[in-house]
């Protein structure tokens, strides 16, 4: 990683983190790909967090933090941060440099207590920092008026206590926040004691990726032919290929690091780059008998060549990437090509009229975010997974987002859409906010999980963006109380635009065992957002509420497993009255199965309520298992996995609020919906792809 500056002299200082990219590679290979970019971004922020060590202390020397930092980081290297094998004298001589361009750039600089440096092409725009020895909050701001260079970002991180509550922006846009991109310096010891974590046992993982035949014995040469003479590029490299076949479900990701060889993967990948190519593609599918499995996500997408680069792969989503929806049908013998939408990430047009804006289906939520906010505008969609997730996913699953309660569900912001089916193309030719024009078509390519066709286009409706924003946050002394407080906020109709409610196991740093907190996220005027505040405030004051928090939480899964550690997560939907025991019910079971396998150390079970309705809510659910000792570690995923699903039916509960099945929940759906339901799905499937070129095989076998 290479960290540029340049004033009257260029400068270009090297970072050694050979260990890392190493350790970056080998992610690569064996399917952790998903978080390639949270480890770079993290690598960065390793770095700022050295320079808290060399550049604090000489802004003011007699502060406490000073003190402590230097404390911290003084002896042995440093700041016991995840990533420790960074090479410290790299940093240093960065960090000297720095100091010097700094001490005479901006007389502001001495109100600041650290300075953070990135790179700008990561766009750290605004981050968040929590120290472990600091009650407050280090809220970090942006300073684009000190003209350092053209290739070094300062950001001065405000010591105003708690900033972070009271953070407003009076201009249209809002500065994000993300999560994945912190160190945490705390990680390992709280691993080790809740855990068991060994850090100097490392669970066996394949010396070399799993073997996978360069050629495949099913391609079809008249499909081929017909793409040369389309002068569409096939992809048939074997790294492409593998990393089209899977998503991200702990279970996938196991195989991965583990397994001697590949199940069925993709014989081909095709990247799609228009509209009217993805009907040409579709079209020789059907004409060859082709089968075509739509895949989208990615961050770095590069406009190259697909037959002679291969691209990066992080999260799979134009199909749910946790729920095994991406997996080719083991005995399908035709030839399978994955359709990758990534080439069309572009917005082709805004029309802030009607507050309408049309984007191409492979188009990030970061990117569209930044993209819309650049032009005053936002979508309001924002699932936790937007920086890898696309549009596309969003509305083959069906998702939802956390900003839902004032933008809406995904079916809630969706005006008009293309889906290029078996049968031709599946569109509306008007724009207009609700049709009563029979049963609407529109609705029925939504949380179809790639079973009907490919979306290429989305036609959105879009609201200037908010000048007012304010996080909040309130603890609660039991998850009964803060689940009646949810439910009472609800119905008293002053819901913010983000409601979430954190069990114990996640709040870090408070004794009390049955302490929860409920994070909020206020948006919109400020009279709007004031109002709301205080309604909520007032309410919670009859729940016996905390002192004001404040939470972050990075996902780790992949790392871990490194270590004997798997975890994973699912959600589901759940009605009110049911909420508590549904918890409960989770919770013991998860122990029950660990127990039963013999598991050593009680597992990990973290609850969250995530959106909130008039009739129910959405419970997230994290758990992680230490598998050391454990024979089968995928059948202990099984087994838990099982025994959740049976909890959410003795609960009343969906199979999935946002996710979608795809074929990890699949054979539980005939219990939750009628016969003559699956019917229907089952006779749309077959009028509009009769041979079943989109052989998915999700929801439904097919």
């Amino acid at each position: 990683m290479e960290i540029c500056a340049s004033t009257n002299k260029s400068f270009k200082i090297q970072k050694k983190t050979h260990a890392m990219r190493r350790s970056v590679d080998d992610m690569l290979a064996y399917g952790d790909s998903k978080y390639i970019r949270q480890v770079e971004r993290s690598v960065a922020l390793q770095a700022a967090e050295d320079a808290e060590a060399t550049f604090s202390p000489r802004i003011n020397p007699q502060s406490k933090k000073s003190k402590a930092l230097a404390a911290k980081h003084g002896k042995g290297g440093g700041g016991g941060g995840v990533f420790d094998r960074l090479d410290r004298h790299a940093d240093e001589r960065l960090f000297k440099l720095m100091q010097s361009q700094i001490t005479s750039a901006d007389a502001n600089v001495r109100h600041a207590d650290l300075v953070k440096v990135g790179r700008d092409d990561i766009q750290i725009k605004s981050l968040l920092h929590q120290y472990p020895d600091v009650c407050r909050v280090a809220h970090c701001i942006m300073r684009p008026s000190i003209e350092l260079s053209r290739k070094i970002m300062v950001v001065f991180v405000s010591s105003a206590p708690c900033l972070l509550r009271a953070r407003r922006h009076q201009r249209p846009g809002y500065e994000e926040i993300f999560p994945a991109a912190r160190v945490l310096p705390a990680l390992r010891a709280w691993a080790e004691s809740k855990v068991g974590l060994d850090v100097n046992r490392q669970a066996p993982r394949n010396a070399v990726p799993p073997s996978i035949k360069e050629g495949s014995e099913v391609m079809n040469v008249a499909f081929l032919e017909a793409m040369v003479a389309l002068h569409i590029p096939v992809n048939v490299d074997a790294v492409a290929r593998v990393r089209h076949s899977h998503g991200q479900t702990c279970g996938e990701v196991y195989r991965l690091r583990t397994c001697a060889v590949f199940d069925r993967v993709p014989d081909a990948v095709i990247v799609a780059t228009s509209h009217n190519l993805v009907e040409q593609i579709v079209a020789a599918a059907v004409q060859h008998n082709v089968v075509l499995i739509p895949y989208g996500g990615g961050t770095k997408y590069v406009r190259a060549n697909p037959s002679t680069t291969p691209y990066p792969c992080t999260m799979s989503s134009m199909m749910s990437s946790v729920s095994n929806a991406l997996q080719c049908k083991p005995d399908e013998r035709r030839m399978v090509v994955s359709l990758d939408m990534r080439g069309m990430s572009a917005i082709v047009s805004v029309d802030k009229e009607n507050m309408l804006a049309c984007v191409e289906a492979g188009i990030t939520g970061l990117d569209l975010h930044g993209q819309l906010g650049a032009r005053g505008v936002t979508l309001g969609h924002e699932p936790d997974s937007w920086e890898f997730s696309t549009v596309g996913g969003w509305v083959a699953t069906k998702a939802s987002g956390m900003k839902k309660n004032v933008y809406g569900n995904i079916e809630d912001l969706v005006v008009n859409m293309t889906m290029v089916t078996a049968a031709g193309t599946l569109t509306r030719s008007c724009n207009v906010p609700r049709v009563a024009m029979g049963p609407d078509t529109l609705h029925l390519a939504m949380g179809s999980e790639g079973l009907f066709g490919v979306v290429t286009r989305v036609t959105f409706r879009i609201r200037p963006s908010p000048d007012h924003q304010v996080y909040d946050s309130i603890l609660f002394p039991t998850m009964d109380d803060g689940i009646r407080a949810m439910y009472d906020i609800t119905r008293a109709g002053c819901v913010p635009a983000s409601i979430r409610l954190l069990d114990n196991t996640q709040i870090k740093g408070f004794d009390v065992n049955t302490m929860v907190g409920m994070t909020l996220l206020f948006e919109g005027s400020k009279e709007t957002a004031d109002r709301d505040q205080r309604a909520i405030h007032a309410i919670a004051a009859t729940h016996v509420r905390a002192h004001i928090y404040i939470y972050m939480v990075a996902y780790i899964r992949d790392f871990v497993m490194n270590y004997y550690f798997l975890c994973d997560s699912f959600e589901t939907a759940v009605p009110w009255s049911n909420v508590p025991a549904f918890i409960a019910g989770v919770r013991a079971e998860i122990e029950a199965v660990a127990a039963s396998n013999r598991v050593e150390v009680k597992p990990i079970v973290m609850c969250r309520v995530t959106q909130v309705y008039e009739t129910g809510a959405c419970v997230y659910v994290y758990y992680g298992v230490n598998f050391f000792g454990v024979d089968d570690p995928l059948q202990l995923f099984f087994s838990i996995e099982q025994a959740c699903v049976e909890v959410m039916l003795r609960h009343g509960a969906a199979l999935s609020h946002h996710h979608g099945i795809g074929k990890h929940r699949k054979k539980w759906l005939p219990h939750v919906i009628s016969t003559p339901s699956l019917r229907m799905i089952q006779g749309i499937k077959h009028a509009i792809d009769p041979t079943n070129v989109f052989a998915t095989n999700n929801i439904i076998d097919t």
